[in-house]
């Protein structure tokens, strides 16, 4: 019998690869301790909570958060926030404290906030104006020099970076804090999927950096960080997902995920694991109006069209690069202009330096 139940785990295991991700997503950014408790969006982690103050993780640009047994006041910090993000309570702004760094933010929220939705976010969040993003992703073993590739990132004027991933080799907790610490070098917040190399630590991803999925909405354009880090999206996942892709219809759409749909080469297998579900979420995509496709994975550079999309893959982050191809270390700078009817005004690649 102990055998036939062990079976039957592994063929759950093997038919939904990812579940225990959404599991996790699911459970993500909810904290108590004593009588203090705090609820997140399901954008960030609880790094810290006590009965006096909270330390978050933001895993978007915008999250809406209620805690609940608040004392005289509590105290919130939290990391990888937009330099400019604010705090409201209502429509009331709480004042932010100076961190010195301007991706930390620190909140003394007052005690008349208790069980009241706070809502973090920047004051021009919903206004559709020019920006620019980068997109980085395989960094890897090479967490020790990525600091040049943030530094050539700040002189970009950059809103924000957006990974698909593999950031670490092994997604043990020490490379993610490794690579957690080597973000202090960057002037904006890094939002990000998981990749294969973070499959063996789900538990470290979840409680450092929160969910392995994430849809948000900033200036007029929606993104979908989508978890393809078993070379499929799991069917819980595509559930959550459908009703961003429809909300999201008509405005301008950039959809990242770790694992090419298809690979462009066709030759080295660097793509989901059923040409079948990739040519089904291609349709899904292609029907959603999504505007540009971004993948990792392959650690090099492509620019392509999938089923009409523009697709590109950067996996330039420093892990082992693709022999002879001359790409290198690299990221994307995406210039978007959310009120055009060319909403990707650009993809650029930014080569740095070996």
């Amino acid at each position: 019998m102990k055998h036939r139940t062990a079976l039957l785990c592994l063929l759950a295991a093997c038919l939904q690869p990812s579940s225990d991700h959404e599991a996790l997503d699911e459970l993500v950014g909810e904290a108590t301790t004593g009588r203090v408790r705090i609820e997140t969006s399901n954008q960030a982690a609880v790094l810290q909570l006590d009965e006096s103050g909270a330390e978050l993780w933001a895993a978007a640009p915008r999250l809406e958060l209620r805690a609940e047994g608040i004392g005289a006041s509590l105290t919130l910090r939290i990391r990888n926030v937009l330099p400019d993000a604010a705090l409201f309570l209502n429509d009331a702004l709480v004042r932010r404290e100076d961190t010195g760094r301007p991706t930390v933010g620190l909140w003394n929220v007052p005690a008349e906030a208790n069980g009241q939705v706070l809502r973090l976010q920047s004051p021009d969040a919903d206004e559709p104006r020019p920006h620019a993003i980068g997109v980085l992703s395989d960094v890897q073993e090479d967490v020790g020099r990525v600091d040049d590739i943030f530094a050539r990132m700040n002189e970009d004027d950059l809103r924000f970076v957006v990974s698909t991933g593999d950031l670490t080799e092994n997604g043990g907790r020490g490379e993610l804090e490794r690579f957690i610490t080597a973000l202090e070098g960057l002037d904006v917040p890094f939002y990000t999927t998981a990749g294969n190399h973070e499959v063996p630590g789900p538990a470290n991803w979840h409680a450092l950096l929160g969910p392995f999925s994430v849809f948000f909405e900033q200036h007029g354009v929606a993104y979908s960080l989508a978890d393809s880090s078993n070379a499929t999206l799991d069917p819980a996942l595509q559930d959550r997902m459908r009703p961003f892709l429809n909300a999201a219809r008509n405005a301008p759409h950039l959809f990242f995920t770790h694992v090419p749909l298809l690979d462009p080469s066709g030759l080295r297998a660097g793509a989901f694991r059923s040409r079948n579900e990739a040519a089904k979420h291609l349709q899904d995509l292609a029907e959603a109006n999504v505007d540009a496709l971004f993948f990792g994975h392959v650690h090099s550079y492509y620019a392509f069209d999938l089923a009409g999309i523009p697709s590109f893959i950067s996996g330039g982050g420093g892990a082992i690069p693709e022999r002879l191809d001359g790409i290198g270390r690299h990221y994307l700078r995406v210039e978007l202009l959310p009120a055009s009817t060319e909403p990707i005004e650009a993809v650029a690649f930014v080569r740095v330096q070996q």
